[in-house]
């Protein structure tokens, strides 16, 4: 091969962004789907501005834009019905950085970006990768057909059950067992999921576009949104491994917003799944010329919505040292490759960790997972100001990268030398992610004692 080569394992969102990514910055790549691409699965995707940021960057962000509302009000009930706080903290976050939060069928995001690539021939479909193995100067692939195919390195962007990543973890199991382990053992899961997209009828809506409901119950929670013209995502966490029917037979009573409930949502449902949340980050990330990708290596609860865009975030830390190497040694070594690697793993895995850690912090919070957050979410977090909340929030979306070998959006112009000040490696706004409910506490909880003392005078 005279032009270095890529192989991608998965059509996911991941998969797919990469596959931009790569042509964009004019790196061959072929990439290996084991299905169909954009499947009509039950599941749905949210779009925060650090992400927008790049999908603007690949000129995708246009055509995303079209079929999308962006989410301005949230709602958030106890399990009486009692709305015990509005929010509109979005379309703060929407004035802060000039970008919306956006909730979207996922299926209808893997078409979009499946349109945008520009030379299909590059994308295999129905075709899995069942094997691998090391060569000189590359690997060499086999899939499910029996062909082979040789690249210079594989990316495991398949998801949360990788292949690509059991067969690294089997190669590493010769020479550390224990490693191994760790790899194939590295997601839990507490919480169970079920995930629709309903109906929203205009003439007899269940709730109105660009709203979020949020109900808190006692160990599980329900959310509907609709990010999309006449479509509405229910989510119930903390389901058993039971059938999905049974468990909607079970909580179908409960209220999501007023005048519906969950069995409405889910009888007016297009397609619907049900499945295991699980939480983690790997400990490693390569092996030889083998990189993991996005759930493949780090998976997050749904309830914030982050998981999918750390790994657009993965995207921009990676070819954002592979594109320089690569034009300064076109052909690099694999210790040239696996220093990329390594900047790739120590920037992400910090803000890996800590989107895992608080999205699950959050779906404990809303599932009331004890008296301390129960008391908190109703009578302390309301509290605080959607200005405070929306900064924190901004603080920790303004630390994500972006594409640097690609030319900023307009409305990032005047951070260009600000930002530049920033290296690869920074974490910025990481610091305060964590403390983002702490904070909010904090800040609420003063709040009501200076009230509390103000009366008193």
């Amino acid at each position: 091969m005279d032009q270095f080569k890529i192989l991608i394992a998965g059509g996911s969102l991941v998969g797919l962004g990469l596959a931009i990514a790569l042509e964009r910055a004019g790196i061959d790549y072929e990439l290996f789907e084991k299905g169909d691409f954009a499947p009509q699965l039950g599941a749905s995707i949210g779009l925060h501005p650090h992400t927008i940021k790049i999908l603007e960057q690949l000129g995708v962000w246009e055509d995303i834009q079209k079929v999308v509302a962006p989410l301005v009000d949230r709602h958030h009930y106890d399990e009486n019905g009692r709305c015990f706080e509005k929010s509109r903290v979005l379309v703060v976050i929407n004035e802060i950085l000039q970008r919306p939060i956006i909730f979207m069928e996922r299926s209808k995001a893997l078409e979009i970006l499946h349109s945008h690539i520009k030379d299909k021939s590059k994308l295999h479909a129905r075709t899995a990768i069942v094997e691998y193995e090391d060569i000189p100067n590359g690997v060499l692939i086999t899939t499910q057909d029996g062909k082979k195919h040789q690249g210079h390195m594989l990316i495991g962007a398949d998801g949360i059950h990788s292949k690509v990543r059991k067969l690294m973890a089997d190669k590493i199991s010769v020479t550390d067992p224990s490693l191994s382990r760790e790899i194939n053992e590295a997601f839990t899961s507490e919480y169970n999921c079920i995930f629709a997209i309903s109906e929203n009828n205009p003439s007899n809506q269940f709730l109105p576009d660009a709203m979020v409901h949020n109900v808190y119950y006692d160990d599980y929670s329900a959310v509907a949104a609709t990010g999309e013209h006449g479509l509405v995502t229910p989510n119930c966490p903390r389901f058993t491994d039971e059938d999905a029917e049974a468990q909607i037979r079970k909580y179908g009573s409960a209220g999501v917003g007023p005048g519906y409930t969950v069995k409405d949502l889910w009888d007016a449902r297009v397609k619907a799944a049900m499945v295991p949340l699980e939480e983690g980050v790997v400990k490693q990330w390569s092996h030889n010329r083998v990189l993991l990708m996005g759930d493949a290596v780090h998976k997050a609860t749904i309830n914030p919505g982050l998981g999918g865009n750390l790994g657009y975030e993965g995207i921009a830390r990676f070819t954002n040292g592979l594109v320089p190497l690569l034009k300064e040694h076109p052909m690099p070594s694999l210790e040239q490759l696996t220093a990329v690697f390594d900047q790739y793993y120590t920037s992400q895995k910090p803000r890996a960790e800590t989107v895992v850690s608080l999205s699950g912090q959050i779906t404990r919070y809303e599932a009331q997972d004890t008296w301390i957050l129960r008391f908190a979410s109703r009578y302390v977090v309301p509290w605080v100001s959607d200005r405070i909340k929306a900064n924190l929030y901004a603080s920790f979306s303004r630390g994500g990268p972006w594409l640097e070998y690609l030319p900023l959006p307009a409305t990032d112009a005047s951070q260009i030398e600000e930002r530049a000040e920033i290296p690869h490696h920074s974490n910025g706004g990481l610091s305060i992610l964590p403390n983002l409910t702490a904070c909010a506490l904090l800040v609420s909880a003063a709040a009501i004692l200076w009230q509390r003392y103000n009366q008193t005078l």
